[in-house]
């Protein structure tokens, strides 16, 4: 008989299993919980909704010698309005698990967690992600970033938390471009910034556009996040009124530190006091005083923090203790300039956006909820024998769009301020 090793008696050791159930995936919403609280919500139907504007003053001002002795006192004038149009935009997101894995987890005595708790939990978490990047990402196209680089199946992008795991993404060449394939991504890896594909994106490159899978391809045509409001100039379109028909009156103040479009600039208090005074100039004193947020990642947290390191002193004769000064409290500061910082890792990095909420809105057709026919909001699947497969299915759905009266209330920082060493690559 052999000796009795560990592979004898296995059949009657007892397993450990740990009751704690690790979650190593990113669930978290910023922007669009803070809309979602923040803002009025209004129910529209399947037809466009118009939003009206007062784009430019009236009255015909004048002089002249003599002007009420029997003179032509001349023609006047009145202020111009104007309206714009926003359609809700449709998303969905299709989550489905097994009959044996439903009936493997259904008690503490079988599972550390319901797995179809857990699924339903997750699903709500996820689409409220999803709509997030949208918020902070999207020019009103659904694109969400562009690709850097391509090494086999990791496409490295400038923040890989925008994504999420298991998802398809879209490649364009260009708005109104090719659709250069659609890939689904394993796992998104934020230490590397890259997104793990399930197989190599054939097709993409550096410069492609990555969309919601399912998108237009095409400007106007998705969600209107704070890219596609934060434009400074007159090009473009604002809900549908061209820009250059009214030059300014669409365009959000901004200060780039950058010397160029395409070389970075430090974020300074000077620069940030700059961007305040450019609301005042467009909608008079104090205008930038009204309840202005600073939206930003953790890379533009981290370079304003970065302002105020320098400066710390110490006087040692009135430390105590044997320890040497902790130069770095616990926590960043919560404020800019005096204004509440909103840290948001689906942010886009080297930009600040100073939103006010009290100007946005939501226009809902659909409010996000479950799909439901009949009152069932949990479908079986079916095989190719016709019968039904032990699978189900279930969905989330929404039909929405954000609108921004007060483009010129608000202000964006950017895009390209010096994003500091050691954040999203640098």
């Amino acid at each position: 008989m052999p000796i009795g090793s560990v592979s004898q008696n296995i059949a009657s050791q007892a397993e450990y299993l740990r009751d704690t159930l690790e979650e190593l995936v990113l669930l978290q919403s910023v922007l669009w919980k803070r809309i979602s609280k923040s803002t009025d919500i209004t129910s529209i139907s399947n037809r466009p909704a118009r939003i009206p504007f007062n784009v430019l003053t009236g009255g015909i001002f004048r002089t002249g010698s003599n002007l009420f002795d029997n003179s032509d006192l001349g023609r006047g004038s009145a202020p111009t309005q104007v309206y714009g149009n926003l359609s809700a935009v449709s998303f969905l997101q299709a989550s489905e698990y097994t009959a044996l894995s439903e009936y493997a987890t259904d008690s503490t005595e079988k599972a550390v967690e319901n797995y179809v708790t857990l699924a339903n939990k997750q699903a709500s978490d996820t689409m409220a992600g999803y709509l997030d990047s949208l918020a902070c990402q999207s020019d009103g196209s659904n694109t969400l970033d562009t690709v850097v680089s391509i090494s086999g199946n990791g496409v490295v992008v400038n923040n890989a938390d925008i994504f999420q795991d298991n998802q398809f993404l879209d490649g364009w060449s260009a708005l109104g471009g090719a659709l250069q394939g659609t890939y689904q991504i394993q796992s998104i890896d934020i230490a590397n910034n890259t997104l793990w594909m399930t197989a190599t994106p054939s097709g993409w490159g550096s410069g492609t556009l990555l969309l919601v899978t399912g998108s237009a391809g095409a400007a106007g045509t998705g969600l209107f996040g704070i890219p596609y409001y934060h434009v400074s100039g007159n090009t473009g379109n604002f809900m549908g009124i061209p820009r250059s028909s009214f030059p300014g009156k669409f365009s959000t103040p901004n200060v780039n530190p950058g010397t160029s479009a395409t070389q970075t600039g430090s974020l300074t208090p000077a620069s940030v006091r700059a961007v305040q005074a450019q609301i005042d100039l467009a909608m008079g004193i104090d205008a930038s005083d009204d309840e202005v947020v600073g939206h930003m990642n953790v890379d533009m947290a981290a370079a304003w923090e970065n302002n105020a390191l320098p400066v710390q002193s110490i006087i040692y004769n009135q430390e105590k203790g044997d320890t040497t000064a902790d130069m770095l409290k616990k926590r960043q500061t919560t404020t800019i300039a005096g204004r509440e910082i909103l840290r948001n890792i689906r942010a886009k990095v080297g930009r600040i956006d100073f939103v006010n909420f009290k100007h946005w809105f939501r226009m809902e057709t659909k409010s996000l909820d479950m799909y439901e026919v009949g009152g069932q909001t949990l479908f079986p699947t079916y095989g190719s024998s016709g019968g039904i497969n032990s699978t189900m299915i279930f969905y989330l759905v929404v039909m929405v769009q954000l609108g921004l009266g007060q483009p010129r209330r608000e202000a964006f920082m950017g895009p390209n301020i010096t994003v500091p060493k050691f954040y999203f690559g640098h």
